[in-house]
């Protein structure tokens, strides 16, 4: 029974992190879940200008999908991120310059994966 007071909650374990990190003037915001997580990428404050998702589904390739948006790598990288973690992917990202993309996926993989 899960019960109505205070005491529910006090029994629910904790299973999210958050990690924030900037690389080149790029900053990034992490918030891992159990089995996914969230990265969000941009230069100020995070705002939602585009939002992809995707997830692993050995042997298949990765299924993803932009949701909203103009940043066509964010669903190519969270594709990448949901092989390597194993874990459904979410991406959150502010429109970059082109060759900040390439340094934002190395950034994110070696921070996030590793």
């Amino acid at each position: 029974m899960l019960g109505t007071g205070t005491e529910a909650l006090e029994r629910c374990p904790t299973t999210m992190s958050t990690h924030t990190f900037t690389a080149m003037g790029v900053y990034f915001h992490v918030i891992k879940m159990k089995q996914s997580f969230i990265l969000w990428i941009g230069h100020e404050e995070p705002k939602i200008e585009s939002l992809s998702t995707a997830i692993s589904l050995p042997p298949r390739p990765p299924a993803g999908s932009k949701l909203m948006g103009n940043a066509d790598w964010t669903t190519t990288f969270a594709k990448k991120l949901s092989v390597k973690t194993k874990h459904q992917v979410f991406i959150f990202a502010d429109e970059l310059e082109p060759d900040e993309v390439p340094l934002s996926e190395k950034s994110g993989i070696s921070e996030v994966v590793y």
